[in-house]
């Protein structure tokens, strides 16, 4: 990866004027727009940011128009300088919107000439290859074995059909190849044969390459001035530096204009980037499979060594890796043994610390996981020089791709493992849980992503804009910039709402009987008020932090008004929106009860939402094992986890639930929390002072 360098740039008169002329255009040719203040704002943090390859924090509410805040700074800039504007999404839903509805609209309106490219994951697209074999072409048994040895189980007759519907509707042209808007339903089971990993592509080498969707949409990626993203597959581009043919999959860090919309998500996402899991059984079985790719692969290639191990020793590192997990999963019930009536078993490393008898046997997997890496890694490399238009060989390709990922994942829970972890520093969470089959699963994970994005981001990207509704508690973005290690010299600018929110809501924390914890008689409780308080005949959304519970008040629901609910999980998501706003324009009402997913990202304007009863402050789940790690850490140095953790979480969460109540200078309406620890705990003060500033009525 390269160092990021840094040269002396400024906001020069002429972009500045190529700024102004974009927002006027804007203004002219977009119908009903409006100038704010706070957009002005942000275009002008942008804009530093970008220009001069610095970090700018945008804090930005519900009516700033953000997409159009960074687009107008973000795209002149990105054309003048010749350099590419990434725009990362934490959600599909605004990916699709912004490649769909919001750029092409910018671009119109402003008369400005760019290229726009979505770029997903290879899992995302149909492999060709995979899809002809899938359906019986070439799937004959080859020289080389059969990758079925990797599979669990045969493909069906009807994901074989599947797979040939597919292939046509491509091949015809009806359809590019996205598996997120394939025109037949596909199963999990069919996905993973009909996808290729990197290190199971053979690129441009591959027979089928000239119809292959991955390389068709990496070749706009590569050519567009604008691409839209979404944070893992930004991370993990930005980690292995380059694409599997030598070319940077979405753009080198240092031609790279950042903009991360949702950005209170990177942290999450970044965390997820540096985490392994290990199911030692599955591991175990499919690394014994192992010996007839191995034998296959040194048939391909014709060589005595492959990794400098002849055959049999790489036989053998596979059949003593799978030996070592067996032990090592029988060894695990002498630290631990789950009780028969816990629900979802799981043991935690106390301050990342693994027991002392573990770390012979860890070292040993270790070492002898990085032998068997080594030699997969130059199998996989060497059989990719093969013959392109031999099935049996292209299968064989596909095998050890499967095989190297399989095997990396391994190493890398091991490396996470053994590593030891740095003084002043938060540890590593170390943790196993136990599957429903009583398999024993094996993790690890950064607790904090200041490291990850230090090293991908802050220091390597050329300059970068983080952008949400939801970045501080209260405007303090102390929290923030510790979590993500965000430079001290960014520019952080929390917005001021362009909505009057004083006057169009009111933030309403009744004295409620319970508290939440009472499993019993809050679920009872929330009902009641529910039946008693909403407005049955306009349309309400209810937010829940766990699934039983909203399950529960569904249940307690008096049969009239149970009739009106609609619940996560009993239809597909899109269906219960379009279904709420179809009963609320006809005037019917309707009210969704919902879990985090409903509670960001949902638009219901006028009177599709106008009252938003969150059941409860969404404080971080303090036995997670990531933030029970953190937790320790921080008290372990003398600070309070609870105001460091759990309190800018809930703020967060808390904004965004709320947020789903204003939405047009029009609408009014009512955030009820029905949780009475808001005024009986210390910290209760500080979440409702740091909330949108809505008319309090409290108590």
């Amino acid at each position: 990866m390269t160092e990021k360098v840094e040269a002396p740039r400024a906001l020069t008169e002429e972009v500045k004027t190529a700024i102004r002329d974009a927002y006027a255009k804007l203004q002219a040719n977009t119908p009903g727009f409006s100038t704010r203040r706070s957009q002005s704002q942000m275009i002008g943090v942008v804009s530093r940011a970008l220009a001069t390859g610095g970090v700018g924090v945008v804090e930005a509410p519900t009516g700033v128009g953000k997409s159009l805040g960074y687009l107008t700074a973000g795209v002149p800039i990105a054309l003048a300088s010749k350099k590419k504007l990434v725009v990362s999404t934490g959600t599909v839903a605004l990916q699709s919107q912004l490649v769909e509805r919001d750029i092409p609209n910018f671009l119109k309106a402003t008369g400005l000439q760019a290229t726009v490219a979505l770029a997903k994951g290879r899992t995302r697209y149909l492999c060709t290859r995979n899809a002809a074999e899938a359906q019986g072409e070439g799937a004959q048994e080859g020289m080389f074995g059969d990758e079925v040895q990797l599979y669990d189980r045969p493909l069906a007759p009807i994901e074989m059909d599947v797979a040939g519907k597919l292939m046509r509707a491509f091949t015809e042209g009806r359809w590019n190849g996205d598996l997120d808007n394939a025109p037949e339903a596909v199963t999990p089971g069919l996905r993973l044969r009909i996808t290729t990993p990197a290190s199971g592509c053979a690129g441009r080498r591959c027979a089928y390459s000239t119809q292959c969707p991955v390389l068709r949409a990496r070749n706009e990626v590569r050519e567009a001035q604008i691409v839209v993203t979404n944070h893992a597959l930004l991370l993990s581009a930005l980690s292995i530096g380059e694409s599997d043919n030598g070319q940077p999959l979405i753009a080198p860090p240092g031609d790279m204009l950042l903009v991360l919309d949702e950005g209170h998500h990177i942290g999450n996402v970044a965390i997820d980037q540096g985490a392994a899991s290990l199911p030692l059984d599955d591991m175990a079985r499919r690394t014994g499979r192992l010996q007839i790719i191995i034998a296959g692969a040194y048939r391909a290639v014709d060589k005595d060594k492959i990794g400098n191990l002849l055959p049999n020793e790489a036989i053998d590192a596979a059949a003593r890796v799978s030996k070592l997990l067996k032990v090592f999963a029988d060894g695990i019930a002498q630290v631990w043994t789950p009780a028969p009536d816990e629900r979802e078993p799981l043991w935690r490393a106390a301050n990342g610390r693994l027991p002392e008898a573990w770390k012979q046997p860890i070292e040993e997997l270790a070492d002898e996981t990085r032998t068997l890496l080594n030699w997969a890694t130059a199998a996989a490399a060497q059989v990719a020089k093969g013959k392109p238009e031999d099935a049996g060989h292209e299968r064989l390709q596909r095998s050890l791709g499967m095989a190297l990922e399989m095997i990396q994942q391994q190493h890398d829970l091991w490396a996470g493992w053994r590593r030891e972890d740095k003084e002043g520093q938060p540890p590593m969470a170390r943790w196993i849980t136990l599957t429903r089959d009583g398999e024993h699963v094996l993790h690890c994970s950064p607790v904090s992503a200041a490291m990850v994005l230090r090293k991908l981001l802050w220091d390597e990207v050329d300059s970068v804009v983080m952008t949400s509704a939801t970045l501080t508690g209260g405007g303090d973005f102390q929290a923030l910039s510790i979590d993500n290690g965000i430079p001290e010299e960014a520019e952080m600018v929390s917005l001021a709402s362009p909505f009057d929110l004083a006057n169009q809501a009111q933030l309403v924390v009744p004295p409620f009987p319970v508290t939440p914890d009472d499993r019993e008689r809050h679920p009872k409780e929330v009902a009641k008020y529910l039946a008693a308080e909403l407005d049955w005949d306009k349309g309400s959304i209810v937010l829940f932090t766990s699934r039983w519970k909203m399950e529960k008040v569904a249940e307690l629901m008096p049969a009239t008004l149970r009739k009106k609910v609609l619940v996560q999980g009993e239809g597909a998501k899109q269906k219960m929106i379009d279904e709420h706003l179809r009963r609320t324009a006809a005037g019917e009402g309707s009210v969704l009860f919902g879990l985090n997913s409903f509670g960001e990202g949902l638009d219901l304007p006028g009177e599709a939402c106008t009252t938003v009863v969150i059941t409860q402050v969404p404080f971080a789940v303090p036995t997670d094992p990531q933030t029970s790690t953190l937790g320790e850490w921080f008290e372990s140095r003398g600070l309070n986890s609870f105001n460091l953790i759990a309190v800018p979480h809930a703020l967060r969460t808390l904004t965004q639930f709320a947020g789903r109540l204003i939405r047009t200078s029009t609408d009014t309406g009512r955030v009820i929390i029905l949780d009475s620890r808001l005024l009986t705990r210390r910290y209760g003060k500080r979440i409702i002072d740091a909330l949108p500033p809505f008319r309090r009525v409290i108590g």
